[in-house]
């Protein structure tokens, strides 16, 4: 009797285990659909243009990878004030040029960089492993610290960059930083700061069945599927070149805020600062302000600036100016 309940219970945990492969299978196997193109994001990157970009330069990371990221020197020589500045989903060091523009035109030495699976950094779209981008930080920021041993250092990061400077600030390698701004930053999935994904605004199509089971099989041991592609962006097919359209299931994980938003703002607040456009398409600027100061974060709101304009029209230029302890310049 032992001999035939042990049996049958084998039977039927090899079933239920066979069913498991099948559907996690067909679920890995279902490739990631992109959203279609969203014309505000694709106006406003049009918009930053490059005149005076820089060249890139590089740096070697820990795992002998080099990393690419552009380097602006403040016009006045200084050497006190420096930024690292962080891109947003899908975007590179290009993004980031105009506010490294104006930082260095008013005497900030700014870096905007290419992230690690973004533009010339590593292999678009994916990472080594979870937390490889804070070990790129670091090796960035002793990289820097030859040049610039006592300048106070901020980091500011747009959108997902935003999100992820927010890791940043509420972990170890925060106290590298003296400062964080964070520009209409990307808090979480559930964050009540996302407006609801309307057909014309919706920027990211994730796949939630593939991250579910990425998530499960992580938790028993298993990360090598974690290289697959779980979320694609609303990229125009003619932007290929220059953007990163889809993200693997670690590089989303990596490049993002923490999973506890309200209590990593809350452990950074004294450091911390939040710019928001009140245009915004994909973030609800009202909310930032209901929401963040009650955690004790200073937020300011910019009319007639939307998700983009964050990082180039002038108004946002001062504010984050005023971050960094200046004033901006009229050019």
């Amino acid at each position: 009797m032992f001999a035939f309940k042990l049996f049958a219970f084998l039977k039927w945990a090899l079933a239920a285990v066979g069913v498991l492969a099948l559907v996690l299978g067909g679920v890995l196997a279902i490739p990631v659909k992109s959203p279609p193109p969203l014309a505000s994001i694709h106006t406003g990157a049009r918009a930053i243009g490059h005149e005076g970009r820089p060249e890139l330069s590089r740096f070697q990371a820990r795992d002998g990878t080099w990393l690419a990221y552009r380097l602006y020197r403040a016009k006045n020589g200084g050497s006190d004030r420096l930024v690292i500045l962080a891109h947003g989903s899908s975007a590179s060091s290009d993004e980031m040029h105009v506010v490294a523009r104006s930082l260095a035109e008013n005497g900030v030495t700014a870096v905007a960089i290419d992230v690690r699976g973004h533009g010339a950094s590593g292999t678009r779209g994916d990472v080594a492993y979870i937390g490889q981008l804070d070990d790129d930080l670091t090796d960035l920021v002793g990289e820097l610290r030859r040049s610039y041993a006592d300048a106070k250092l901020t980091l500011i990061g747009h959108s997902s960059g935003g999100g992820f400077a927010l890791r940043i600030a509420a972990g170890p390698v925060g106290a590298l930083f003296d400062r964080f701004v964070l520009l209409a930053p990307y808090l979480g999935h559930s964050a009540p700061t996302n407006r609801p994904a309307e057909p014309t605004t919706r920027w990211a199509e994730p796949d939630i069945p593939r991250i579910l089971a990425l998530t499960f099989l992580g938790l028993i041991g298993i990360d090598w599927p974690q290289s697959l592609p779980v979320i694609a962006f609303a990229n125009a097919p003619e932007a290929a070149k220059s953007v990163t359209s889809r993200y693997s299931f670690r590089l989303l994980i990596d490049y993002g805020p923490p999973p506890d938003w309200q209590g990593a703002l809350r452990k950074a607040a004294s450091r911390l600062e939040v710019i928001a456009g009140e245009s915004d398409e994909l973030m609800d600027a009202a909310v930032y302000k209901s929401v963040l100061p009650p955690l004790g974060v200073h937020v300011v709101l910019l009319p007639n600036v939307d998700h983009m304009g964050v990082v180039y029209q002038p108004t946002a230029l001062a504010a984050i100016l005023e971050t960094t302890g200046g004033k901006l310049t009229q050019r």
